[in-house]
């Protein structure tokens, strides 16, 4: 989970404890062999090492030119042993190399030699998924080696591999016990044909003078193969013709489509870089039926699939130029394929349905075996069941119950789609009120389901025996009469009040309580048949029908003694995820009945259920927050509570989810409920405190705790500040800082506890990063040092934002190593044009870091890169700083010649002992400055009016590194330097001698122009050099030269 990414929390339930600095794997290095470099260090066979194999695969298909050297060297290594990451990884690494990327032929050639040896090894493994890999990587590198083997006489075990190889494939293809038996296998194999074919067949144009015109000059055929060749080019067109017979034979003769399929996906190639082959393939294809997969059983799929790659090459082939003349050919051979495959569909289409007619005759046979009743026992049950419905249908009655009850379902299923739903939802209605109205064709048993009931009669007129009749029952019907009479007579309303009812006392009170809520405890769940109200019903109820019983629960209780509320907790609390809709009516009594009473019930009854419920609380919970929201108030215990599950890890997902819901829908709660959030933001445990930051940033900078949040978080970060002091004590101007329990001492393990809620809202409020530049500005080293690192992944994720750069145009006095950080995150990928205004722009106006070049120094022009050369040079100042040079010069190397680098560093602008550290540097970029540079640039030194100091000290490593040179020195740069009176420059003339005694006896042509004066100072100061000098003047017959210079001595 990453604190800036656009992620919400309720899609996240499992946050992995890693460290912030750490970035994804996809933004691992830029540089190939790096990113491969971490890949290896990586735990083996692990997801980590997969996904970090993916990112250097990527990163090698950017810089394709790296893969030759890593191929020739990576795939010995992996040859051995078994099936693992880095071998599949590097098969595809060659396969990227020789087939898509971007390199020469004659790279992609020296790969395929380079690699041959071990694929061929690899041929003979016992992994099928790498012999799988290795035969597409021969199908590509075919043609290469055979161009090269028809062509040129490379080494003879080329030769001998390239026919191993090409021996073992073809085994795969032809030989049906050929090991490993694998249909991949087999596929590939005979895809690799393809290109043996290709290649043992000679192209359409027999002229050499124009093949490479027809054809090109990279096709591959015996046509090209020269007299000193290895190959045999009778022996390879017996094989192709071979191979042209196995290639019929077996479309003829085979049956398994994993060989079909790839025979025929064969033949478009051929017959377009063959077209000798076409009369050959067209006709094998247009008289192929499937027979063979036919007799061999195989499921009529796997022959549709075949008859329809067969399809689709025969349609391409018509396109084809060189195939037009078969054209009539292929289109009656559809026609006929058309036919057949319809009448083929029609025989499985009925074999289909006779199977389906089987396995109904052997279900009936199958039925459950009753002994069978006389027909006597069958009527007298038959008199005896009772009839579901009036019997009076609007068709004939027909007994179902002898059908199979698949039939009767698929029947009643299939009239049923053919209703339009408004007729059904018609009918329904219909039902009802027949049920309602007791219509004798509605049935009896469907009313349940339909959600209707019976009207209970109010009772029936009983029939009075006249015979049985006293006299008082006369007069009793008499009294009937007269009462119908005066009903008769005009009514008069008058006020009525009911009277009150007898009070009871409380016992009695208590005991028809505790008997109405026996009894709903015992029938309440009758009531959940009861149909759900209707959206178009006319009244709306608080509660529905089938929940009343909650209700009157909930009433008694909240009216009732307290050991009533206690038996409710309990009661809820043993299942409170499905009674928590309960729950919440009966809290919601209890807080109207404080309201009315004035006594305090609810507050304790909610704590009492919340608390021990959140001890045990499921991750994936959803009833608690229904339940908060349902609350009319929320008391303090509550939030105290939910930040205890907060800090659980396992459950914190909840009370997250819950805070969030709080503040967001109650404002009463809101301040200590985002208290508590924001507290949790600076949790010591980081699981708890990446959700939190997760659940609080959304409301950043859009909603009105924004501004409460930021303070809280700039409040936390100015803890980091160390305490300021003034001539007075306390200096009241500072800001406040935020405290809370889970804050303690700042130190470099802390800083982190202490960032990530500023750093992850500024991700949101990029003013806030003016502030953050402010702070750091006044830190201590250590902790600086760990702001800095943990504000990378910030700033990755904004990445050049017009907010940034205009913080780092302005950034305060003491900021500057993290402007410089930011500067080099924001220029890893190169910088932008107004990344690279905005750095010269700062370093015009401010005495800035040299570093600062060192991002930029890429995009600069080379009047610009010289320029600012000595500031680049002066880094050499500081300890560990090589790298970051040498990173520089790499840089600078792409718009100045070595030669221009050397020659500017003699310049001696950033101090002597620098610019000697620098050319020292470069020396050993051996790579880059060869003896041609280096020769190069000391030609060029010496043509300056005044020569550095430096030079003669580059001169000497000159020649300390490459000896080769010492004949230009002494006949080009030695002569220049007596020209240009090396003897008046002091450090230079110390130089000269030195140099000129390195190099003697080279360098006594140059010494004999010397003044005799400075000649004897040479000899004064290297006496050895007398003696060679003396043989080499007597060499030449100059002894009356060797007596002036030398005088007694001679």
């Amino acid at each position: 989970m990453s604190l800036y990414a656009d992620e919400d929390l309720g899609l996240v339930n499992d946050v992995q404890d890693v460290d912030i600095v750490r970035s994804s794997a996809l933004a691992g290095p830029a540089d190939p062999v790096q990113a491969l470099t971490a890949a290896l260090a990586l735990p083996s066979e692990s997801a980590a090492q997969a996904e970090a194999l993916f990112v250097a695969g990527r990163r090698f298909e950017e810089h394709p030119e790296k893969l030759p050297d890593l191929c020739g060297r990576l795939l010995p290594m992996v040859v051995d042993g078994g099936e693992t990451l880095l071998r599949s990884w590097t098969l595809d690494m060659i396969a990227l190399a020789v087939g898509r990327s971007s390199l020469q032929v004659d790279a992609k050639s020296q790969v395929a030699q380079a690699c041959l040896e071990a694929l061929v090894r690899l041929l003979s493994s016992e992994s099928t998924r790498t012999i799988k890999s290795v035969i597409p990587i021969f199908s590509t590198i075919h043609p290469i080696l055979f161009k090269l083997l028809a062509t040129g006489r490379p080494p003879q075990i080329i030769h001998d591999l390239f026919i191993a190889s090409k021996a073992r494939i073809l085994s795969f293809a032809l030989d049906p016990n050929a090991r490993p038996q694998n249909a991949g296998v087999r596929a590939a194999a005979w895809k690799f044909v393809q290109k043996v074919l290709v290649a043992g067949t000679r192209g359409p144009v027999a002229d050499p003078r124009l093949r490479n015109q027809v054809q090109g000059a990279s096709d591959p055929s015996i046509a090209i193969i020269s007299r000193d060749s290895l190959l045999n080019a009778a022996e390879l067109e017996e094989e192709a013709k071979m191979l042209q017979t196995q290639l019929v034979t077996q479309l003829y003769s085979s049956s398994d489509p994993t060989v079909l399929h790839p025979i025929i996906q064969t033949f478009p190639a051929l017959c377009k870089a063959r077209p000798m082959l076409t009369p050959l393939l067209v006709g094998s294809m247009t008289s192929w039926t499937p027979a063979m997969m036919e007799a061999a059983a195989k499921p009529a799929i796997h022959i549709r699939a075949v008859e329809k790659t067969l399809k689709m090459v025969m349609e391409h082939l018509r396109k084809v130029p060189s195939v037009i003349a078969f054209a009539a050919q292929l289109n009656d051979a559809l026609i006929r394929q058309k036919q057949r495959m319809e009448l083929a569909f029609v025989a499985e289409q009925e074999a289909r349905k006779q199977r389906r007619e089987e396995a109904k005759i052997k279900q009936e046979a199958n039925k459950h075996s009753m002994e069978a009743e006389s027909s006597e026992q069958a009527a007298k049950r038959a008199r005896m069941e009772s009839r579901a419905g009036s019997g009076m249908g609007k068709g004939p009655e027909v007994d179902v119950s002898v059908y199979p009850l698949e039939a009767v379902v698929d029947a009643v299923m299939a009239g049923l789609h053919g209703i339009p739903p408004e007729t059904l939802k018609m009918s329904f209605e219909v039902a009802r009120q027949a049920l309602a109205e007791n219509s004798p064709d509605a049935i009896r048993l469907l009313a349940p389901a339909l959600g209707a009931k019976e009207d209970d009669k109010d009772g029936d007129d009983e029939i009075l025996n006249p015979l049985e009749m006293d006299m008082d029952d006369e007069d009793l019907l008499l009294a009937g009469d007269l009462d119908e009479a005066e009903d008769e007579e005009p009514t008069t309303f008058v006020e009525f009040r009911l009277p009150p009812p007898e009070p009871l006392d409380p016992s009695e009170r208590t005991r028809l309580a505790d008997s109405a809520l026996q009894r709903i405890y015992q029938y309440a769940s009758d009531l959940s048949a009861l149909p759900d109200p209707k959206e178009n019903d006319g009244i709306k109820l608080a509660v529905s029908p089938k929940d009343m019983w909650m209700l009157l629960v909930a009433r008694m209780a909240s009216r009732g003694p307290e050991d009533r509320r206690k038996a409710l907790t309990e009661y809820v609390s043993a299942d409170f995820a499905s009674r928590a809709k309960f729950a919440s009516i009966w809290i919601n009594e209890e807080w109207y009945n404080d309201s009315l009473n004035g006594t305090n019930h609810y507050t304790a009854i909610v704590e009492s259920l919340v608390t021990p419920y959140l001890k045990n609380v499921d991750p994936k919970d959803k009833a608690f927050s229904s339940f908060l929201n349902a609350l009319p108030s929320i008391p303090k215990g509550v939030i105290a509570s939910i930040e205890g599950v907060c800090e659980d890890q396992s459950r914190g997902i909840v009370g997250f989810m819950a805070l969030r819901d709080l503040l967001e829908t109650r404002p009463p709660v809101r301040s200590q409920a985002l208290r508590v959030l924001l507290d949790l933001c600076t949790h010591s445990d980081r699981k708890t405190r990446v959700m939190a930051i997760q659940t609080i940033r959304r409301w950043v900078p859009d909603s009105s705790m924004a501004p409460t949040i930021i303070d809280y978080a700039m409040g936390v970060l100015r803890r980091l500040i160390p305490t300021a002091k003034s001539e007075g004590g306390m200096d009241e101007d500072l800001p406040s800082v935020t405290e809370n329990r889970f804050l303690g001492d700042v130190n470099e393990e802390t800083v982190q506890q202490h960032v990530e809620l500023a750093f992850a809202i500024t991700r949101r409020q990029q003013d806030l990063l003016q502030n953050v530049f402010d702070i750091y500005a006044k830190l201590e080293k250590p902790i600086a040092d760990q702001f800095e690192s943990l504000l990378t992944p910030l700033i990755q994720s904004l990445g050049a934002t017009t907010k940034l750069l205009d913080t780092l145009r302005s950034f305060p006095l003491g900021a500057e190593k993290l402007a410089l950080r930011v500067v080099t995150i924001l220029s890893a990928e190169g910088a932008s044009p107004v990344l690279v205004s905005l750095v010269k722009g700062l370093m015009a106006e401010r005495e800035l870091d040299p570093g600062f070049i060192i991002p930029i120094i890429g995009e600069l022009d080379k009047a610009e890169i010289e320029k600012q050369l000595p500031r680049i040079v002066s880094l050499l100042s500081k300890p560990d700083s090589r790298d970051t040079v040498r990173t520089a010069f790499a840089s600078i190397l792409q718009k100045l010649t070595p030669a221009d680098l050397l020659v500017s560093l003699h310049g001696e602008e950033a101090g002597r002992k620098l610019a000697m550290e620098a050319i020292g540097l470069c020396f050993s970029m051996t790579s880059v400055f060869r003896s041609d540079v280096l020769a190069t640039a000391l030609a060029r030194i010496t043509e300056l009016p005044t020569l550095p100091v430096v030079f003669l000290r580059t001169t000497i490593q000159t020649v300390t590194t490459y000896k080769s040179l010492i004949p230009f020195i002494a006949n080009s740069i030695l002569p220049k330097l007596v020209a240009k009176k090396i003897w008046e420059q002091g450090p230079l003339w110390d130089g000269f001698v030195k140099l000129s005694k390195m190099i003697a006896p080279a360098s006594f042509g140059s010494l004999l122009q010397l003044p005799k004066e400075w000649l004897k100072d040479v000899l004064d100061k290297e006496p050895k050099l007398k003696t060679g000098l003396k043989g080499y003047l007597a060499g030449k017959g100059q002894q009356r030269a060797l007596l002036e210079i030398l005088g007694e001595d001679a």
